[in-house]
C-alpha cells in the first residue's frame, strides 16, 4: 500500500489531542501536575482529547491490514518491532531519567521498574508503567499477536473472513456478558473498524458494510456509554452526545481516506508528521507533567506551554531522526535475525501443526 499522506496528517492530530488532554486536563486532574489549575475553556475541548486514543486503534486496523499482507509471520514481527521499538527503547529511559529527579511520589521509577518496561509488557511481568500513556502499546501488541498467530498457521487466506466476524464476536460477548475473553473488550472494535474499513478498499460488499455498522455501534456505545463514569471520576461533565459525534467523524474520515480524493490528496510535511506522532506520543505526558509542575504556576502558563511543547517535539524529532531513520538499517538486520527468524521458526512449526491436524479431521494423509 502507497502511503497516505492524509493518513499521517490524521496520525499527527490524533497525538496532538491526545497532549491535549494531558496538558490542558487530565495531568492536572490527577493530581500529577500540581503548580497550575484548569483553564475552563480549554478543558471544555481538551477532555474530549482521549478519544485520540481510539482513533490511533482504528488506523492500526487499517494499517495491519495490509502490513500482513504477502508476509511471513516472521517478516511480520520484524516490521511491527522496528515500527515500535527503537523509539520506544529511547523514550523510556529518557523520562525514567527526568523521573529520577523529579518525579515525586507519583511519578518516580525504579531500576527494576524501568528494565522490565523495555519489554513493552510491565503489566503482565508485575511492574507499572514509566509512563502512563504505554499502556495502549499492550493493546497494540495483543492485536499483533493475532495477526502474528494467523500467518504462522498459514491462515491468512481467511483474514478477511475473521475481519468480517470479529465485529459480531464482540457483540455478542458484549451481549452475554463475557468481554473478558480474548479480543472481546470494548477496545477491540476501534481495530476491528480501521481494518474492515481497509477491506473495504480491497472488495465491497454488503457483509463488509454490515460488520463496519455493527462496529460503528459498537464503537459509539463503548465511547460515549463512559461519559457518565468520566464525569463522575474526573469531576466535569463529559457529554455522550459529543462523545458520540466525534467517534463518528473518525468513521466518516475513513470514508473520505478511502475515496479517489483521499487517496490522492497531496499534503507538504506528511511523512514528518506521521513520523513524529510515535515520539511524541511517547514522551510527551510525564514529561511534560514534570516540566510543568516545576516551571508553570497560573501567572506564566501562557509562556510555558509553549516552551514544553516545543522541548516535546525536539526530543521527539532527535528520536524520529537519530534513532529511527538513521539507525533503520541496523534495527531491520536485528529484528529480522531475533523476532523475524523466531517468527520463520514458530510459522513453519505451527503450519505442520494445523496441516497435521486438517489431515486427522479429514481421514487424509498430512
Amino acid at each position: 500500500m502507497k502511503r497516505l499522506e492524509l493518513l499521517d496528517y490524521a496520525r499527527f492530530g490524533a497525538g496532538l489531542a491526545v497532549v491535549a488532554y494531558h496538558y490542558f486536563f487530565n495531568g492536572i486532574s490527577n493530581g500529577k501536575v500540581t503548580s497550575i489549575s484548569h483553564v475552563p475553556e480549554l478543558v471544555s475541548f481538551a477532555k474530549y482529547g482521549f478519544l485520540g486514543v481510539e482513533f490511533f486503534f482504528m488506523i492500526s486496523g487499517f494499517v495491519i491490514f495490509f502490513s500482513a499482507r504477502d508476509k511471513t509471520a516472521g517478516e511480520f514481527l520484524t516490521s511491527r518491532a522496528v515500527r515500535l521499538f527503537p523509539a520506544f527503547w529511547a523514550a523510556v529511559p529518557f523520562t525514567a531519567l527526568f523521573a529520577s529527579f523529579w518525579g515525586g511520589e507519583k511519578m518516580s521509577v525504579t531500576l527494576p521498574q524501568v528494565l522490565v518496561n523495555l519489554t513493552m509488557l510491565p503489566k503482565p511481568l508485575g511492574q507499572p508503567f514509566v509512563d502512563g500513556v504505554y499502556w495502549t502499546l499492550q493493546y497494540e501488541w495483543s492485536f499483533y499477536f493475532a495477526v502474528f498467530l494467523l500467518l504462522a498457521a498459514g491462515l491468512q487466506s481467511k483474514l478477511n473472513r475473521l475481519l468480517l466476524l470479529w465485529p459480531f464476536y464482540i457483540l455478542v460477548m458484549r451481549l452475554v456478558g463475557l468481554e473478558k475473553l480474548p479480543y472481546a473488550s470494548a477496545y477491540y472494535c476501534y481495530f476491528a473498524a480501521g481494518a474492515l474499513f481497509a477491506l473495504q478498499m480491497e472488495e465491497k460488499s454488503r457483509a463488509s458494510l454490515a460488520a463496519l455498522i455493527v462496529s460503528l455501534v459498537l464503537c459509539v456505545s463503548f465511547s460515549a456509554g463512559k461519559a457518565a463514569s468520566l464525569t463522575i471520576n474526573k469531576g466535569v461533565e463529559f457529554s455522550a452526545i459529543v462523545i458520540a459525534a466525534i467517534v463518528v467523524c473518525q468513521f466518516l474520515f475513513f470514508v473520505f481516506l478511502s475515496s479517489g480524493t483521499g487517496l490522492k490528496l497531496k499534503l507538504p510535511g506528511s511523512k514528518l508528521a506521521g513520523g513524529l506522532t510515535y515520539p511524541i506520543y511517547l514522551i510527551h505526558a510525564h514529561f511534560g507533567y514534570m516540566l510543568l509542575s516545576r516551571f508553570a504556576d497560573d501567572g506564566n502558563r501562557a509562556m510555558v506551554y509553549p516552551l514544553i511543547l516545543a522541548a516535546v517535539f525536539i526530543v521527539a524529532y532527535a528520536i524520529h531522526v537519530f534513532v529511527e531513520r538513521r539507525l533503520a538499517g541496523f534495527w531491520a538486520a536485528l529484528f529480522a535475525r531475533t523476532l523475524g527468524a523466531f517468527g520463520d521458526a514458530f510459522q513453519v512449526r505451527a503450519s505442520g501443526l494445523v496441516k497435521h491436524a486438517f489431515g486427522a479431521a479429514t481421514g487424509r494423509a498430512p
